[in-house]
């Protein structure tokens, strides 16, 4: 089996990815309930940004790097459109990564546990956008 790849495609899931952090931490969606929970202000958070950017763009393109391995091999187990592809892989690489991660971690971290459903909402809609996204560039 081929791996297919689309350039184009794992542009724009990186840059989806970015796009849905920007809403979801924004202060009129979870913003303001996460940045109280882990401790940070607004003026806090405009003084990482250019430090965490780079690592945020680097972490998206790798995401979409394997999300696309991962929709290679569900489409060729089931077939279908690769649109459908990209939906169940990205759904599964949630479940089955993303979900369990934030989840272990939250086990142990005493802080309120609003931040771990608050990331773990981020995870659902990024994974979701960037494995339609990739699908639907996929031959």
């Amino acid at each position: 089996m081929s791996i297919e790849f689309s350039a184009l495609g794992i542009i724009l899931a990186v840059v989806a990815s970015i796009i849905i952090g920007m809403i979801w931490y924004n202060q009129a969606v979870f913003g303001k309930d996460w940045m109280k929970i882990v401790g940070l202000t607004d003026a806090d958070m405009r003084k990482r940004m250019p430090k965490i950017m780079p690592g945020v763009i680097i972490v998206a393109l790798i995401t979409a790097y394997v999300l696309s391995i991962f929709i290679n091999y569900t489409h060729g187990y089931l077939g279908g459109s690769w649109l459908k592809a990209g939906f169940v892989s990205s759904l599964l690489a949630w479940v089955g990564f993303s979900l369990t991660t934030i989840f272990a971690h939250g086990l142990f971290e005493p802080r309120n546990k609003k931040a771990l459903y608050i990331n773990a909402g981020n995870r659902l809609a990024t994974l979701v956008a960037m494995g339609l996204i990739l699908g639907a560039f996929m031959k």
